[in-house]
């Protein structure tokens, strides 16, 4: 899928009852005006060797690297996924003001989301929109790297990695390519309401 552009990124905490074998999402809720997102799969390889040659291969999908760039992370999203949380402190002497922000710590530790979002392509010279869910997903918070203003530039923005795995029904990743926007954005709200079904096993 040929895409030229990345738009509407969306995390929901992850939930799993494993006495009803239940996977459910909490409030779906921003992660950013989309800028990146790089998905990488990871894989558990076996080479058997006999008679001086390679006699059986196997390659197994174990889960993927994922890292998505945004214009800035929304607090309250920031809460979710990484368990930041708000601290205050009086400002001034004469007349004190409290001033709240954000903060991480020892207990700043990832939550597992759901992680999705859409990118407008061209399949055969018709352009689409291709939605693609990622079922369980931990990130890390984003580093910050800052520079002084010079003769350019150069905005920096925060790009937040981690790793998905395999979530409790087997499934790691889906997508799907739709004709309208409107069809690309019910889909990836769908992703955190409704459990899929499936339709066909692997050749």
């Amino acid at each position: 899928m040929p895409t030229f552009d990345l738009r509407c990124m969306k995390v929901a905490k992850y939930n799993y009852d494993k006495s009803q074998d239940k996977i459910s999402y909490g409030e779906s809720m921003p992660m950013g005006d989309a800028m990146s997102a790089n998905l990488e799969l990871k894989f558990a390889e076996g080479r058997l060797y006999a008679e001086s040659s390679l006699s059986e291969y196997m390659k197994k999908v174990t889960g993927l690297t994922i890292s998505q760039g945004v214009k800035y992370i929304p607090n309250e999203t920031q809460k979710v996924l990484f368990k930041a949380y708000e601290l205050s402190r009086s400002v001034g002497s004469s007349e004190p003001k409290t001033v709240k922000s954000m903060a991480f710590g020892k207990a700043s530790t990832g939550q597992y989301v759901g992680s999705v979002f859409y990118a407008p392509d061209m399949i055969d010279g018709v352009e689409m929109f291709t939605a693609i869910f990622v079922h369980k997903a931990l990130f890390g918070p984003p580093g910050m790297t800052l520079n002084t203003l010079g003769e350019s530039i150069n905005f920096q923005t925060p790009t937040t990695s981690g790793e998905a795995l395999v979530d409790d029904h087997n499934n790691l990743m889906e997508w799907s390519s739709f004709a309208t926007e409107a069809e690309a954005i019910a889909w990836c709200d769908a992703c955190f309401t409704t459990e899929p079904t499936i339709v066909s096993e692997g050749g």
